[in-house]
């Protein structure tokens, strides 16, 4: 056995997440690999998207969203080694280093994800009693702590964690406020027009909306007792940073691999990462530290969605284990649930097709996600993007059905599909679940005209 596992190639992994366990696992059943998995967490394999909905209640408790505990992979043969931080990367020895300790490696993974950011102007109260971020299982852990004894609850940021949490908040009867820098709420994924829908549900939900604006100061002794916002002092107990995450490359920056232009880690079709010229055949990265390709502008960004980061867990292991597999341009569909909404959106908004220099008609369309005469349903509103008559962008808010119409439209987009021939799509009907015209059609309808 001893002879056995010294023939074996190192597999090191660093990042614990979504990448690192799936590359793991695969690997052990498929490979032949000594595999070390280390992460600076003191969890692993859990769902980071499903926080927002434990504050909420909609989910009993945070274990309910561990979906393997670390024995588990202690039995299949992984060594896990949590609580952890790599100092250093050697890709000449082929070594990493944690604090003395050097660990050899035949293949390395780069899984690091990210880390929250944190603007510049609120930087000095991060470390206050009562003022989070939230990453990790042990940040949600300490949120729903200071939510127990919390009357007033102040959300920074307008991104999809910060309206997924806010609404959650606002369910438990929690005074929320959320304020965004941008105007728009949710604007990496849609566009303002649709954004107001947003606004106006949160608020429904009694969440006071301020954008367009930033803190000027959290004002404490020795807990929050108040943010101020445009000069005034809005009461608070706990504040929730959420300004958006970036790519956790700190550990490569005095490495020789290449960081991309978005800030995350330059990989190949293959994940293999770059180094001067060429792409190391022993390096991966994948996840949010890995930068990727949008398939509508050719540009580099880097994808913060986990069903990506499983994508490219499973080319890395292929590779690894001797399968060629490759990861190419992706469109990036998302969806995020706030209170009773659903919003979604994949492709391009409008913000981003001007940027890329890209003339865009839009349809628009509304309609309900069910029968006139079925109980139940909800208002659906529907915005489609177009550029040389081809579906590049879609953006779709209701009650229920965005998943599976934003699932459709993503494939539309993946096949070029035209608005010519989209007019042609046929769509299925029964009462509980639509209407006879499905909203799209209106839209597309909507889009044919202006052209």
């Amino acid at each position: 056995m001893d002879e056995e596992t010294n023939s074996r190639q190192k597999l090191v992994i660093i990042g614990g997440g979504a990448v690192g366990m799936a590359v793991a696992t695969h690997t052990k059943r498929h490979g032949n690999y000594s595999i070390t998995v280390i992460s600076k967490d003191e969890h692993t394999a859990y769902s980071q998207c499903g926080i927002p909905f434990v504050l909420g209640g909609e989910i009993e408790d945070f274990d309910k969203l561990i979906v393997k505990k670390p024995e588990f992979f202690e039995q299949m043969g992984i060594n896990i080694r949590l609580n952890t931080t790599v100092n250093a990367i050697d890709i000449d020895s082929k070594t990493i280093h944690i604090g003395d300790e050097i660990l050899p490696f035949d293949k390395l993974v780069i899984a690091t994800g990210s880390y929250p950011h944190i603007p510049e102007n609120i930087k000095p109260y991060s470390q206050l009693e009562n003022v989070h971020t939230l990453r990790t299982l042990s940040d949600g852990m300490k949120i729903q702590n200071a939510l127990k004894d919390t009357e007033n609850l102040t959300i920074i940021g307008g991104g999809s964690i910060g309206v997924e949490v806010a609404a959650s908040a606002a369910k438990r009867g929690i005074n929320t406020t959320l304020v965004n820098r941008n105007y728009s709420l949710l604007s990496h994924n849609i566009d303002p027009d649709m954004s107001e829908i947003v606004r106006s549900h949160l608020v429904s939900m009694g969440i006071e909306v301020i954008t367009d604006t930033v803190p000027e100061s959290i004002n404490c002794t020795t807990k929050v007792k108040s943010v101020t916002i445009d000069g005034t002092d809005i009461p608070t107990d706990t504040v929730i940073i959420s300004a958006g995450v970036l790519p956790d490359t700190s550990l490569v920056r005095n490495t020789k691999i290449k960081i991309g232009k978005s800030g995350g880690i330059v990989v190949d079709e293959q994940l293999q990462v770059k180094i001067g010229d060429t792409f190391h055949t022993d390096v991966f990265s994948g996840g949010e530290c890995a930068e990727v390709y949008d398939l509508t502008t050719g540009e580099p960004f880097v994808s913060q969605l986990g069903s990506t980061a499983r994508r490219m867990a499973a080319v890395i292991a292929n590779n690894l284990c001797g399968t060629p597999s490759t990861f190419g341009a992706i469109i990036n569909p998302w969806v995020c649930v706030a209170g009773k909404l659903q919003v979604g959106s994949v492709g391009l908004t409008s913000r981003i097709a001007d940027k890329s220099g890209k003339k865009i008609i839009t349809g628009m369309s509304k309609g309900l996600t069910r029968a006139t005469y079925y109980p139940g349903g909800s208002q659906i509103f529907i915005k489609l993007i177009f550029s040389d008559r081809y579906l590049v962008g879609a953006q779709v808010i209701a009650g229920e059905g965005v998943k599976e119409r934003i699932d459709g439209l993503a494939f539309a987009i993946r096949k070029r599909a035209t608005i010519d021939e989209m007019l042609e799509m046929e769509t299925c009907y029964a009462p509980p679940v639509s209407m006879l015209i499905d909203p799209i059609m209106y839209a597309i309808e909507d889009a044919h005209k202006k052209m």
